[in-house]
């Protein structure tokens, strides 16, 4: 813990050479909006700071400042260009396209059984179908290819 609040590469701020986004809460008290959130953006060239209105440092879903990160990041972002729909999607059936869209935007099987207003183990079932269909192994692995194909936007 001590070396990880000893450390500090805030010298080279300045040589960040990307485009960089700077999302940050008001009312941060683990690290202060003026004094962390205002300080990197100023020292990174041509950062584009976004205050956001929460108290958290992390923002929760439910709270406004939460949308607006995606909002903001899929601004920030370039968009991909839209491709012919992937065959592996149009096999997906609607109730497991809505599924992998829901966990595509972080939702775990739980908050997408809520959701639904289907069980856990349905949800489960179906993302067995969705990841053999979609020839994955993993959860992560089928996030990345929802979100590439343009799944999990809020």
């Amino acid at each position: 813990m001590r070396v990880y609040y000893e450390f500090d590469a805030s010298h080279l701020l300045g040589e960040v050479a990307c485009p960089t986004l700077v999302l940050h809460c008001h009312g941060d008290v683990r690290a202060p909006f003026e004094k962390e959130g205002l300080f990197i953006a100023s020292s990174i060239p041509n950062a584009r700071m976004v205050p956001l209105e929460s108290p958290a440092h992390v923002p929760v879903p439910g709270e406004p400042a939460y949308d607006r990160i995606f909002d903001e990041t899929d601004a920030f972002l370039p968009q991909i260009a839209a491709a012919a729909p992937d065959k592996v999607f149009a096999q997906l059936a609607p109730r497991e396209q809505g599924i992998l869209d829901l966990i595509a935007r972080g939702l775990d099987n739980l908050q997408v059984a809520a959701h639904l207003s289907i069980s856990e183990k349905t949800v489960r079932n179906n993302i067995t179908s969705i990841f053999d269909k979609l020839a994955v192994e993993n959860r992560g692995q089928a996030i990345v290819k929802a979100r590439d194909a343009g799944m999990g936007r809020v």
